[in-house]
């Protein structure tokens, strides 16, 4: 039994002298990434992948996964804040904004504060509306991810097609407030799908309690009522 013993303590601490080693440079280059000091984080053109993946692979390995992502969104914000990176308009913020909603995918503000500076600041509409979707896809009751989400698209009209049936799945599901449903068929009418709209007036018209949505749903579909009748008038 002790000869046993022996052989094996002869492969284990081989291992773990190599699983300490291995920890202890992960431990060395995610800090290099989360320490505020000294790193030229926002002097990169591209985000480099060996990083993003050892950033990854340490947070895992630590145990620390949400620690870790606390600490890289926080060079998020002090990459935005550099005004050397408007040189290039901020060209890494979606990278970072996605591994860092990667790391720790239920920190709301990555997503809004994220979206909101692509969106509106650098008018990059695109990248917001995906950075807001994996961020509903990860907090499917969170209820100003969907409004921000809409409001977005709702300014940009070249996001509609990828939008629309987004966020139908997420009224589908039954739990979408009155005002996401309102936002979605105001906006349907904005593109000219009028039955759409109708349809979805007359759902806030048969659920709500509040006589003001009501009233609201009825000169919204008595509007629509107007204009398809109008169309159907001036078909050939």
């Amino acid at each position: 039994m002790t000869h046993f013993y022996d052989r094996s303590l002869k492969w284990v601490l081989p291992l773990m002298a190599v699983l300490f080693i291995s920890q202890a440079s992960l431990s060395v280059k995610l800090g290099k990434w989360v320490h505020p000091e000294g790193i030229e984080f926002s002097r990169a053109h591209r985000m480099d992948r060996k990083v993003s993946s050892v950033l990854r692979a340490a947070a895992i390995l630590s145990g620390y996964k949400v620690l870790a992502g606390h600490a890289f969104w926080i060079k998020v914000i002090q990459y935005y804040g550099d005004a050397f990176n408007s040189l290039d308009r901020y060209s890494k913020l979606y990278d970072y904004c996605s591994l860092a909603s990667d790391l720790n995918p239920k920190f709301i503000s990555i997503y809004t504060l994220g979206a909101s500076a692509l969106a509106f600041h650098l008018n990059r509409g695109n990248e917001a509306i995906r950075l807001l979707q994996k961020g509903i896809n990860s907090n499917p009751n969170d209820i100003r991810l969907k409004l921000m989400l809409v409001s977005i698209a709702y300014q940009n009209t070249q996001e509609y097609d990828r939008v629309i049936p987004f966020l139908d799945a997420q009224i589908e599901r039954g739990d979408a407030p009155y005002m996401l449903i309102n936002i979605l068929a105001n906006t349907y009418q904005k593109v000219g799908r009028y039955p759409k709209a109708i349809k979805l007036w007359k759902k806030i018209m048969r659920d709500t309690d509040s006589n003001e949505m009501k009233i609201q749903a009825a000169q919204k579909l008595q509007e629509l009522y107007t204009i398809t009748k109008t169309l159907k008038k001036n078909l050939p």
